[in-house]
């Protein structure tokens, strides 16, 4: 039987849920295509963080709940500060501010992909392309301060008006280990 790529795509994810993990092979036998057409369809579904794609296999995207907090130090996770680390195994950590973001990133020797939340517009940003301003006077969550942003002429900005200084992902993460940043919640008034 021919299945149209939506049809195929919903059954692949059906296989996902139903196993935890299908062989791209098993896949294409089930439904009489080559493998070929499979990994395009999972592909799309990578694009759309439906599934991950691993080792010939496809595996469910495990994500963390929002209601356990960040998983640094358990506050409530605000969207316009939020920091993503997706791990190889398509498992996401989520953390209330890029400074929880980058310890726990500091920790793990699996993340694939982190990601931050642009300060002023809100958008998700890649965190080795964003650029983030370590210390400013501008504390919204936990310290010391790092924000991060999409553009570096809007960082630069930024620390006009609230000082701190504008650095890099790597640059960040040397400044904690060299200093051995601890963790605080920012003081309530």
């Amino acid at each position: 039987m021919s299945y149209p790529p939506s049809q195929r795509e919903q059954i692949i994810l059906d296989e996902v849920q139903k196993w935890g993990s299908v062989s791209i092979k098993n896949l294409a036998d089930k439904l009489g295509v080559s493998a070929m057409t499979i990994h395009r369809d999972v592909n799309k579904l990578v694009e759309e963080r439906a599934v991950v794609k691993s080792h010939g296999e496809v595996l469910p995207v495990k994500v963390k709940s929002d209601d356990e907090g960040c998983a640094m130090c358990r506050k409530p996770i605000s969207d316009r500060t939020a920091y993503l680390l997706i791990l190889a195994n398509g498992e996401q950590k989520r953390t209330c501010c890029a400074h929880c973001g980058l310890m726990l990133q500091m920790q793990m020797d699996d993340v694939w992909q982190p990601m931050a939340t642009d300060f002023l517009h809100g958008h998700i940003i890649s965190a080795s392309q964003a650029f983030f301003v370590l210390h400013s006077d501008l504390s919204i969550c936990c310290v010391p301060s790092v924000l991060s942003f999409g553009s570096e002429a809007e960082a630069v900005k930024f620390t006009k008006g609230f000082g701190g200084t504008v650095t890099k992902m790597d640059q960040v993460i040397h400044h904690f280990q060299t200093m051995g940043t601890t963790h605080a919640w920012q003081k309530s008034g």
